[in-house]
């Protein structure tokens, strides 16, 4: 018997699998998944303003700022200003950040290898580009 709502059913099945598997990950770098995220988008595109983040994280501006005082405190992220506009802030990850995510990195590359392994590099790459695609649909509704 075919399920109703198809996509959205593999799409949570598949999310909560990822979330299984890299909690664990996430606890032993110190980082919640949120600011692994973050990190993720700070460290592999660069510093950025907090209105480019959000946008990013698909969130509103306020929302960014909380994670990101949140994570200052904690010595994550350092906010700067911009050197286009010295009004501007710019959020930038930390040294403790950097090392932080290196750590939750190299765990979650292990998980992305045994995936690829699992269903092979081109199905891996192919189901990659159709989440990107299906994300930017949504974001486009």
């Amino acid at each position: 018997m075919a399920r109703s709502l198809p996509f959205m059913y593999a799409a949570e099945e598949l999310a909560d699998a990822l979330s299984e598997r890299l909690a664990p990950v996430l606890a032993a770098a110190e980082l919640t998944a949120t600011q692994f995220n973050v990190l993720y988008m700070l460290i592999e595109d660069g510093p950025m303003r907090p209105s480019a983040l959000a946008e990013h994280q698909r969130c509103v501006k306020s929302n960014v700022s909380y994670i990101t005082r949140q994570m200052q405190r904690e010595g994550l992220v350092e906010l700067s200003s911009s050197e286009d506009d010295q009004r501007a802030r710019v959020i930038s990850a930390s040294k403790l950040g950097r090392q932080r995510y290196g750590v939750a990195k190299a765990a979650a590359q292990k998980i992305e290898q045994a995936l690829r392994r699992a269903l092979g590099a081109e199905a891996t790459d192919n189901l990659a580009r159709a989440c990107l695609e299906a994300a930017a649909a949504l974001d486009s509704l």
